[in-house]
């Protein structure tokens, strides 16, 4: 009996199914290690809390209200103060280009537990740019409903706080 085997220039069948639930897997192990292994516990209420608007016209987000919005002075002060830190929610290379001082990257692999360590009072104050203004909010926004808190959005974001004349951070 003679052994013949077809040869076409298709994949096999199985290979397509085979790297969708391989991208479905690596999505999942992503979003496992940006949320961390549970949920952060909720940061003290501050002593003296920022002033803060609600946040309008950003869009909505999620079903919860839209989180505070500080203004630049504000969170200067606080800044000057020590009782805050930064997130950045740009892009990686924005972040490298110029970053407010001592802000954390959104990419940051310890980002979480940088957070979840802050001491009682402090404030995450998230922001974006002008590309993008949404973003700050959009940061605030999961943190808080991360459990994370106090959170506020920079008004303005990084180009507010370069027009202030305040001080930016590059390699």
């Amino acid at each position: 009996m003679e052994h013949f085997e077809a040869h076409t220039n298709q994949p096999p069948a199985w290979r397509l199914p085979a790297i969708i639930g391989g991208i479905v897997v690596l999505a999942g192990v992503f979003a496992f290690v940006i949320t961390g292994t549970g949920a952060p516990a909720p940061a003290a209420a501050p002593t003296v809390a920022p002033t803060v608007e609600a946040a309008a016209g950003h869009g909505d987000f999620s079903n919860s209200p839209p989180a505070p919005a500080i203004s630049v002075a504000d969170a200067q002060q606080r800044w000057q103060a020590g009782q805050v830190i930064f997130v950045d929610m740009r892009s990686g290379e924005a972040y490298q280009a110029a970053h407010l001082p001592g802000a954390l990257s959104l990419a940051s692999p310890d980002l979480n537990q940088r957070l979840a360590a802050l001491p009682p009072g402090w404030v995450i104050i998230t922001y974006g740019d002008a590309s993008r203004p949404e973003a700050g909010q959009r940061g605030a926004q999961i943190f808080r409903d991360l459990g994370y808190g106090p959170v506020a959005a920079l008004e303005g974001g990084i180009e507010a706080w370069q027009a202030a004349n305040l001080p930016v951070e590059r390699p």
